[in-house]
């Protein structure tokens, strides 16, 4: 069944396009919208680019926009906050010994 989902990611520009990248990867549509600059815990210490607030409407079923979402959350949870609309905040991030619980 087809969705759509709003989500917002809080980090550097270059990751909001691998965020999408990932969520494409799994056969979800992706729109975006750059909300301003964002300052807050996540920046991105490796200075990739400025921090951003971005909005990204995400149209696929509902387990790919979270697969693609935990794809990207694998690599760089420690330098990006991605939340999909009315999910858990934390549904969706690696489990602190590194095995995915299904």
């Amino acid at each position: 069944m087809t969705e759509s989902r709003q989500i917002t990611d809080q980090g550097s520009g270059p990751l909001v396009r691998t965020l999408v990248q990932a969520l494409e990867g799994e056969g979800v549509t992706v729109t975006v919208r750059r909300d301003g600059p964002y300052v807050g815990e996540h920046r991105d210490p490796r200075r990739m680019g400025d921090a951003v607030n971005a909005t990204l409407v995400a149209v696929g079923a509902i387990e790919a926009i979270r697969a693609g979402v935990y794809t990207f959350r694998q690599r760089f949870a420690d330098r990006a906050l991605v939340r999909i609309e009315g999910d858990d905040p934390t549904a969706g991030l690696p489990p602190a010994d590194g095995r995915h619980r299904a």
